[in-house]
């Protein structure tokens, strides 16, 4: 291996490290992604071909013998060759690519392979739990129409709903949420379809940005939609604890680029913790997506995961090498 490629393919972006095989980072990307797509493993290959295309991370440098570790919603949690076949041949020159499904490399980062529960909080939210006997569970994940709770997409959408209610002069309704939605996507009326599915996640979930400076200033809906947020994320987290674990000592981790950027969501989800349960969380730590992916890479599959992590190496894929437990 001459490079190693970690990539994070998110909803709204998309997160690049390229270092060298002694470790040396020679160049990071983070690129606004399209925000369209049907959310296929496909999609999310050309996403990422295309972020590739417009810096100076141009594929054919991988013919120097790069392995790639990728990790994004639409990774399947299975092996499949198709994966493997739709990424090698984007990547023609990739020595070895291996597949991380969702979450399970934030939680790597965060966690290793030790037990805890590790949410991540982008444009949407999944939750990984592993028990002190090693079992694995995932919630949510589900996409913007069946789940994301407290996501940066879902506290956008709710923000747009808002909007909308005011112009009804209905309860929960923002007028500076109405005037934000208008500046940007026009009358009212135009709202519809800025949600119609397959619409830009993109445009939705940087709502959540006026949601957030709303309720900066005051507004009660909006700091209602941050409050539902963290109610309902904090809720997932001691929902996938008492799955695997009925000790309170569980380690709990809420992370991601939506919790990181809004220190409102994260006053409320400690006050939520405070109030309710006798867990600590961490939240949001400093350790990324990319970083656990960096940790596969030199370090192994931990083995909790070692089912649904994938290599693809002279053309066929296979599990990943594994690590220690934890």
């Amino acid at each position: 291996m001459s490079y190693l490629l970690l990539a994070d393919v998110g909803g709204t972006h998309v997160r690049l490290r390229l270092l060298r095989a002694t470790g040396e980072v020679m160049k990071e990307v983070n690129a606004v992604g399209s925000g369209v797509g049907d959310g296929s493993f496909t999609a999310l290959i050309e996403e990422l071909s295309s972020v590739l295309r417009r810096t100076d991370l141009n594929p054919s440098f991988l013919s120097l013998g790069t392995r790639v570790v990728l990790t994004g919603r639409a990774v399947p949690w299975s092996q499949s060759a198709s994966a493997h076949a739709a990424i090698s041949a984007a990547l023609t020159g990739a020595s070895s690519v291996t597949l991380v499904p969702d979450g399970i490399a934030a939680y790597v980062a965060c966690l290793g392979g030790s037990p805890g529960v590790a949410v991540t909080v982008g444009t949407g939210t999944i939750a990984i739990a592993v028990g002190y006997d090693g079992e694995v569970r995932r919630l949510d994940g589900r996409g913007p129409q069946l789940g994301d709770v407290g996501s940066g997409y879902r506290v956008g959408l709710e923000g747009l709903i808002s909007a909308c209610r005011c112009a009804d002069g209905r309860r929960g309704g923002s007028h500076l949420l109405l005037s934000a939605a208008e500046e940007r996507f026009g009358r009212v009326e135009e709202l519809p379809r800025a949600v119609l599915a397959g619409g830009p996640l993109r445009d939705i979930a940087r709502f959540s940005e006026e949601v957030v400076a709303a309720a900066r200033m005051g507004d009660i809906a909006a700091g209602q939609i941050l409050d539902r947020a963290a109610r309902e994320l904090a809720e997932l987290a001691t929902d996938a604890a008492a799955l695997v674990s009925e000790s309170s000592e569980l380690p709990v981790v809420i992370c991601g680029g939506f919790v990181a950027a809004v220190p409102e969501l994260q006053e409320r989800l400690a006050a939520w913790f405070a109030e309710n349960t006798r867990r600590v969380p961490l939240i949001a730590p400093i350790s990324s997506a990319l970083d656990g992916c960096y940790a596969i890479a030199v370090g192994g599959v931990p083995l909790p995961f070692a089912h649904w992590v994938s290599e693809l190496g002279n053309g066929e894929p296979s599990r990943a090498p594994t690590g220690r437990a934890g």
